[in-house]
């Protein structure tokens, strides 16, 4: 049994988690994932006995039972007034205190249950990061957000850089002066370069930097006559981003800069 969702700790603008709770051989498992930094924090394996006490046990609920109570209070409205609520403490460490009060009324009288789950951060690799971005991306995709594709084209460049038609819009801002794209507004945007060059010698790259600094690298083909290299990459970039396109070999004919801004 597992459920997933999306929740947050106070009224917006704040950050919102991922989270995961997962019940396998009647073992408990917590993941939680800030959507803006992608840290993670987990604890898994968790027996009955380890969250449920004489204090807060509920007579004849299951292992599910529970797992649902946790379900409704990270999916529950944000009511001070309410039976459910949830909170959440970051601790020494870099570890997360995840607490949850029920409130349940027997015959005339009311009785609070308190649960509480230390969630240890966990490392997180590059991969797993992009993966996250995919599912965000996925459900602004999901919601009916419009995307609109910016092409930026060129058959120049200076030196090794390539010098992108000049244009301003939303989003972005070219001048075709020094070769770079600036992000105006920040979000999560798909980057697609197609290159088309004649490479004379080997081991020529064309490489996709932001700020200077290299996000993606492609070795172009040596074979002295036109082809085409192409780079395509998902990030989270920042108003004042820069993007450059840098190519060792000669251009051929129009290359394209396809940048598309995706969500928040």
């Amino acid at each position: 049994m597992e459920v997933e969702g999306i929740t947050t700790f106070s009224d917006p603008p704040t950050t919102s988690y991922r989270y995961a709770l997962k019940l396998e051989n009647d073992k408990l498992s917590i993941w939680m994932e800030d959507r803006t930094t992608k840290k993670q924090w987990y604890k898994g394996a968790m027996a009955k006995a380890d969250y449920v006490t004489s204090a807060n046990s509920v007579t004849d609920a299951s292992v599910g039972d529970y797992l649902k109570c946790f379900q409704d209070a990270l999916d529950g409205e944000l009511d001070e007034t309410g039976d459910i609520q949830r909170t959440l403490e970051f601790r020494t460490g870099g570890a997360l205190r995840l607490s949850f009060s029920v409130k349940f009324r027997v015959l005339r009288s009311m009785r609070v249950a308190k649960y509480t789950f230390k969630l240890d951060s966990v490392s997180v690799e590059r991969i797993d990061v992009l993966e996250s971005k995919l599912r965000d991306l996925q459900e602004e995709l999901e919601k009916g957000g419009k995307v609109h594709p910016v092409k930026f084209t060129t058959s120049k460049k200076n030196g090794s850089i390539l010098l992108w038609s000049p244009i301003v819009v939303g989003e972005f801002a070219s001048t075709s002066l020094d070769g770079d794209v600036q992000i105006v507004r920040e979000g999560i945007y798909n980057i697609a370069v197609i290159v088309n060059l004649v490479c004379h010698n080997q081991n020529q790259i064309v490489q996709l930097l932001m700020n200077d600094e290299l996000l993606q690298m492609v070795y172009a083909t040596y074979c002295g006559y036109g082809t085409s290299v192409s780079l395509n990459t998902t990030e989270r970039l920042e108003k004042n981003d820069k993007l450059t396109i840098r190519c060792d070999c000669n251009l051929s004919g129009t290359s394209d800069l396809t940048i598309t801004r995706l969500g928040n």
